[in-house]
């Protein structure tokens, strides 16, 4: 968690990892985390979350549905309510990555700050020269588990409400196209 030396600032993606690991020791805790930052006055109504306190525009690896299955589980999968809140703001999410990381249309996402800590030669959140496009392997691998993630909670919720199996369907086509 950010302190006021080693980490004064919080990151998006880092918030879902410790979420995880919170979850171990207080659920309740780590799931009011997670439903945080999906509520409006940090979700931009776009469906993007904001990268870290410097910079809301920006965008972190999209792993906040990996990070709420994991939580759910990890209470017991006994949150229904939960589950379905955080699942609703994370297709709004995930349709802002399609829309606006996949600008080709092609499954090839870049922009934004979205390896494993690895610090590019140059600003790839700013545009790029003579209108030219950054696919990255890493943002395209994030999506991927985005992508299954939320297959995996649409699957979960549609085992109590059947409307769930088209947003299932969604996501199982998405994977495969």
């Amino acid at each position: 968690m950010p302190d006021k030396w080693e980490y004064p600032w919080y990151a998006a993606w880092d918030l879902a990892f410790h979420c995880v690991t919170l979850a171990h020791v207080d659920p309740e805790f780590a799931k009011d985390q997670l439903r945080l930052i999906t509520r409006e006055w940090y979700m931009h109504p776009n469906g993007q979350l904001p990268a870290y306190e410097w910079n809301f525009g920006d965008v972190n690896p999209p792993v906040h549905a990996v990070a709420t299955l994991a939580v759910y589980q990890l209470d017991g999968s006994a949150d229904r309510e939960w589950l379905e809140r955080v699942f609703h703001k994370l297709l709004l999410g995930f349709t802002w990555w399609a829309n606006v990381k996949d600008p080709e249309g092609d499954h090839l996402f870049g922009g934004g700050f979205l390896g494993m800590d690895n610090v590019g030669p140059f600003d790839r959140s700013a545009p790029l020269p003579q209108g030219l496009i950054l696919e990255q392997a890493d943002g395209t691998g994030w999506m991927a588990l985005y992508c299954l993630s939320m297959l995996e909670i649409a699957i979960l919720l549609a085992k109590d409400d059947a409307a769930y199996e088209d947003v299932a369907g969604l996501y199982g086509v998405y994977g495969i196209t």
